[in-house]
């Protein structure tokens, strides 16, 4: 009877220690898929900035991915929000859209740099506006 129990438990074990090893897989696909579009889509150089998955929810074939981008140099404030919609066909991950979280980028707010020094790079001048994006009507795709 306690060896019926012990090999129940250690196949209950196995079962999550693999299903844990198939998400991270799932993971990383999704976030290297996340990576091809963005190049593809925009040119933008993606060596140049860190990738981070905050959140992913996997439903079947699909899954949605919110994603973080934020430039691997300057200001570490800067992170643009993004959540994708993804399908998985042949095997494998494909970004079906994305959309901005909150529909901007934040940036560095304020400025303490002292009058007459110069603005540390990557930060707004003193009295500055706030940076928003044009508004884009509701037929475009606005993902990086």
């Amino acid at each position: 009877m306690k060896t019926a129990k012990l090999l129940a438990i250690l196949g209950i074990l196995l079962l999550v220690l693999a299903g844990c090893n198939r998400q991270e897989k799932e993971k990383e696909a999704i976030r290297e898929s996340i990576r091809q579009h963005v190049a593809s889509k925009s040119g933008l150089r993606m060596d140049a900035m860190d990738l981070q998955l905050t959140q992913i929810t996997l439903n079947g074939d699909h899954a949605e991915a919110l994603a973080e981008f934020r430039p691997k140099q300057g200001p570490t404030s800067m992170v643009l929000q993004v959540k994708y919609q993804l399908e998985k066909r042949d095997g494998s991950w494909v970004v079906l859209n994305g959309q901005p979280v909150g529909g901007q980028m934040s940036h560095p707010t304020g400025s303490t740099v002292p009058p007459g020094q110069p603005n540390p790079p990557g930060s707004l001048p003193p009295g500055h506006p706030p940076l928003t994006p044009p508004k884009q009507s509701p037929t475009t795709n606005p993902h990086p």
